[in-house]
């Protein structure tokens, strides 16, 4: 099975959307505050990371 760079930056971009929804459902249950900045922090770095992605997905997908 051969796999596309369409296809590759689609998988990148659902793993980080998965991380961003993991990461804020954690967040939920740490009582530390120390420990819940740090996870936010991640929650927000996948959620950035996965912006950018779908944003390239769309930018490309225009493309012929």
């Amino acid at each position: 099975m051969k796999f596309s760079d369409m296809d590759m930056l689609q998988d990148y971009e659902k793993d980080a959307r998965m991380a961003a929804i993991a990461y804020t459902l954690i967040v939920t249950e740490i009582l530390d505050p120390d420990l819940r900045k740090l996870i936010g922090a991640l929650a927000r770095g996948a959620a950035r990371s996965q912006e950018k992605f779908a944003n390239l997905i769309l930018r490309k997908g225009d493309r012929p």
